[in-house]
């Protein structure tokens, strides 16, 4: 009975109940009409969206390496494959260690923006179609070791900063501060203080530099820099609104570590 209660529940997908005992939705009312198992996998909150996003990324994981055992040649773009699985499956599970309150699908930063998404097919064509062209030149070398090494700088970077700042990370810029909001001055932030960003930044660059794809690097340097240019003074702008002379403070002793960004969110003299 309680099985064929739920199939007919066109609200939500599982009963969950409040503490009053009463029934109620994770995903709202917008699925009134929909099948109970629609949200699932059309709902950003959705279990089955999540669960398929790790199971492709983990099948992406597993068939890198695959892949550079059967075909050695391809290297680079097999250790890229790995890296960037591992970053998107540590976005998730980092915000699901120190930030629950906020997980859902968009944690994965899969659909952080169409533009992000481009710049990786136009990467991948890139590579193979040099590969087609010069397969000398797309193997293991130097280079691609220089570009590891900057990749995995900016995964560890990002990895430490959001472990460093704990509940207060977010992936999305919060406008409106929260009681527990404090602001992290201590470990990487007593150097840094946007190490996510500075992690993201050369994780990106780096993943160019080991495909030794030149004309990738300088569209993914120059449109990463271009998205922080952006976002840092706006961001910046909020935290002294939190902190007021304290974020001053730290803000003038702490630098970006993104070549060139100190320069142009510079704050204009009053």
């Amino acid at each position: 009975p309680v099985l064929e209660d739920r199939w007919r529940c066109r609200r939500c997908i599982a009963m969950d109940t409040r503490q009053d005992g009463t029934p109620y939705s994770p995903f709202g009312d917008h699925d009134v009409d929909a099948r109970p198992w629609d949200p699932e996998f059309t709902h950003k909150k959705g279990r089955g969206r999540v669960a398929l996003a790790g199971f492709f990324l983990g099948v992406l994981f597993g068939f890198s390496l695959l892949l550079m055992v059967l075909v050695p040649t391809v290297a680079p773009f097999c250790v890229y494959l790995l890296l960037l699985s591992t970053f998107h499956l540590n976005e998730y599970l980092l915000t699901a260690a120190f930030r629950p309150d906020t997980l859902n699908f968009d944690n994965f930063l899969l659909n952080h923006s169409r533009l992000y998404q481009a710049m990786i097919l136009l990467s991948w064509l890139e590579y193979w179609l040099e590969r087609l062209l010069a397969p000398g030149l797309k193997q293991w070398c130097p280079v691609s070791s220089v570009g590891l090494c900057l990749s995995v700088l900016g995964l560890a970077t990002r990895g430490i900063a959001m472990a460093t700042a704990s509940s207060n990370f977010s992936h999305m810029i919060e406008e409106q501060r929260r009681e527990d909001h404090m602001l992290v001055t201590h470990g990487i932030y007593s150097v840094l203080r946007h190490p996510a960003y500075f992690g993201y930044f050369w994780w990106a660059v780096g993943t160019q530099v080991l495909l030794a794809n030149p004309a990738c690097l300088v569209a993914y340097a120059v449109a990463t820099f271009l998205f922080f240019r952006n976002r840092i003074p706006y961001e910046e702008r909020i935290l002294v609104r939190f902190f007021g002379s304290e974020y001053l403070d730290y803000r003038d002793r702490t630098f970006i570590g993104i070549p060139g960004m100190a320069l142009v969110t510079r704050p204009r003299p009053s």
